[in-house]
């Protein structure tokens, strides 16, 4: 058995979602044991930054060709296709990012493989690949049979490390990768809250809801967020009255984070918002309503007004960060 992990790239940096994925096929392969990890990142990155973050064991492969540095569809979904054919893969993980939605149908295609969408991937109790996917805002599970010779996935967030993976033993090579289309030209790139961390790169985020009151209250959540190390997202209700950009929405119609802590701040809990954030490692929720949902899935619940709460924890993190 063999995998091949797509690992994405922005202005140089590896994206945190890819890394996740990286890392979960990593811990499959510790139980696995005899099974070849590959990895592909297309675009200009350092070796040392692939080094540092991803652990594990296998080889990596990087394609630095100029055609490469930004998003092309055509180009990608060539050099993968000839990847996974280099290394004969059977398993090929995107992380379900719009860069991986947009590429594993393609590639699913032109490889006659099957394909799982937004997808939790494991081992079950006969060390086989198991994909669960889930439907209708998360309130369904689905596990997914894979009944022909390779597959496809795009997996869900998850905040994995390379922690308890032992040494990192990655081979980073120099691929060869040309890209033949002269279709998917980029006529202008546009980055959005340039010089702020992207919200599903964060390992800390602080969430807030319709339950905040006003976008003048959010403030509160850049202080606490800010205090943390972490950067502020949102839920659709806070969004749909303008207290927060879309790029900040976390939900089914915004997007899916993973973060190591998730602070949801007057936030009930509508199950397209948890769908969102079920990659979440901690949850802590801060609401009024005691009866609120998100306190069935938190790991830790305050009933209170975030007003009063949240200047509190922010007083109580500085402190602690003092006695450090």
């Amino acid at each position: 058995m063999s995998f091949l992990v797509i690992l994405e790239q922005r202005q140089g940096a590896v994206k945190k979602a890819s890394v996740d994925v990286w890392h979960t096929v990593q811990h499959m392969v510790e139980v696995l044991g005899k099974t070849d990890v590959y990895g592909l990142v297309m675009g200009d990155v350092d070796k040392n930054v692939i080094r540092s973050r991803c652990g594990g064991k296998g080889r990596i492969y990087m394609l630095n060709d100029a055609a490469f540095h930004d998003y092309c569809p055509e180009c990608y979904a060539g050099a993968i296709v000839e990847m996974a054919g280099h290394t004969n893969a059977e398993n090929i993980f995107f992380a379900n990012t719009a860069m991986g939605k947009d590429l594993a149908p393609r590639i699913a295609m032109r490889l006659d493989a099957a394909l799982a969408s937004d997808c939790v991937i494991g081992l079950d109790g006969n060390g086989l690949l198991k994909a669960v996917t889930t439907m209708y805002a998360g309130t369904v599970s689905a596990v997914v049979e894979n009944l022909k010779k390779r597959a496809v996935y795009t997996v869900a967030p998850r905040s994995y490390s390379f922690e308890g993976l032992g040494e990192n033993d990655v081979e980073i090579l120099e691929g060869k990768g040309e890209c033949l289309s002269k279709s998917n030209s980029v006529l202008k790139g546009v980055i959005y809250n340039k010089g702020r961390k992207d919200i599903t790169e964060s390992d800390i985020l602080v969430a807030g809801g319709r339950g905040v009151g006003s976008s003048e209250n959010f403030a509160l959540l850049e202080s606490l967020a800010t205090s943390l190390g972490g950067v502020v997202g949102a839920s659709r209700s806070a969004v749909d009255e303008g207290w927060r950009p879309h790029s900040d929405q976390i939900g089914q119609t915004g997007r899916s984070v993973a973060p190591r802590l998730y602070i949801a701040c007057g936030i009930s809990g509508a199950p397209q918002h948890l769908a969102g954030i079920a990659g979440a490692e901690t949850v802590i929720a801060i609401n009024r309503d005691r009866e609120a949902p998100i306190f069935k899935v938190a790991d830790y619940g305050i009933v209170g007004d975030i007003t009063e709460v949240v200047p509190l924890l922010e007083r109580a993190v500085c402190d602690f960060q003092r006695m450090k």
